[in-house]
């Protein structure tokens, strides 16, 4: 509860005052769905060394060591199953002693330890990479400073696994976190990092009437909402004439309506599944102030090839 009353205040930086309105109109259009993520805190690097930046990469060969064609696609997002691969405790355990011993630089290393069955290549630079499938696809990590890391090369930036989530150290040591397939930026106060899921809603096509219901006027008059009938309907009303005007509508099983009484005053509406949306006073969707992870520059060519892994964690 603490956590959302904050996260309300830092977006409006003014108190809400809550709709009663039990019942609630129409134009429909876009609007962005907001809602928190809590987890835990982002690991911090103290020493800019240990912050994987670098031009090494994987890169898949035609082939397995015994000659056998490679069909297997490379996974291009974050891969959330590591989680299989670092829960894992005899894995955990078997993955440092394994480093010392296998030394061989350019040499590839097979193992199926805790039914994780894996490749480890210890490249010319000194890099220790790792090969795991799930399901169809395959991905490879590398494994330094007891932190893994994988490279999405979709944003052209090296990821770190902590706490069940992949990270990217930003610009400024900026965290951002992958979540719901996009990067955002960790708010340290809040404990999380907001969503955004962009949606397209439908409206009725006759609003109900301004009088049809219990509604929530805003602080200064000018504006009035209905949440109405069994769909739980938000419709927004000027209020300004002689008789309220309708002016949008605002979604569908919403809880409750706020208006901000900052400038410029917003709308906030509370719907029944957790989400959040925010609103101008003339019914606009409104984004939460967000700034876009920047994309690195493309690097060089890879130097380090290692082959894919036969099989699956677990086969």
């Amino acid at each position: 509860m603490k956590k959302r009353l904050f996260l309300c205040a830092a977006f409006f930086g003014a108190a809400f005052l809550l709709c009663a309105a039990d019942r609630g109109g129409g134009r429909g259009g876009s609007i962005v769905r907001m809602h928190q993520v809590s987890m835990p805190q982002p690991h911090r690097f103290e020493r800019p060394e240990s912050v994987v930046d670098d031009s090494l990469r994987v890169v898949e060969p035609k082939h397995f060591e015994g000659g056998e064609a490679i069909k297997q696609p490379r996974e291009t997002r974050p891969p959330a199953q590591h989680s299989e691969v670092t829960r894992n405790e005899e894995f955990g355990r078997n993955i440092l002693r394994e480093q010392g011993a296998e030394t061989l630089r350019g040499h590839f290393y097979w193992h199926n330890t805790g039914g994780v069955r894996y490749a480890h290549y210890y490249d010319a630079h000194g890099v220790h990479w790792y090969g795991f499938y799930h399901g169809p696809k395959f991905y490879w990590c590398r494994y330094s400073d007891n932190f893994w890391w994988w490279y999405d090369a979709g944003f052209s930036r090296w990821v770190y696994w902590w706490g069940g989530y992949w990270w990217w150290w930003g610009p400024g040591g900026i965290a951002y976190v992958y979540t719901d397939n996009s990067y955002y930026p960790y708010d340290m106060t809040a404990g999380g990092v907001v969503v955004k899921k962009p949606e397209t809603v439908s409206a009725p096509k006759t609003p109900p009437a301004p009088e049809a219901g219990q509604g929530q006027i805003s602080p200064d008059k000018s504006r009035l909402v209905q949440i109405y009938g069994a769909n739980s309907e938000a419709f927004l009303y000027d209020n300004t004439g002689p008789k309220p005007v309708y002016l949008a509508y605002l979604g569908h099983d919403v809880a409750k309506v706020r208006f901000s009484q900052g400038a410029p005053a917003q709308i906030l509406v509370d719907f029944k599944d957790g989400d959040y949306a925010l609103y101008s006073l003339d019914g606009k969707s409104q984004e939460a102030a967000q700034a876009e992870p920047p994309k690195a520059a493309q690097p060089p060519a890879p130097e380090s090839v290692p082959p894919a892994p036969t099989s699956a964690p677990g086969q």
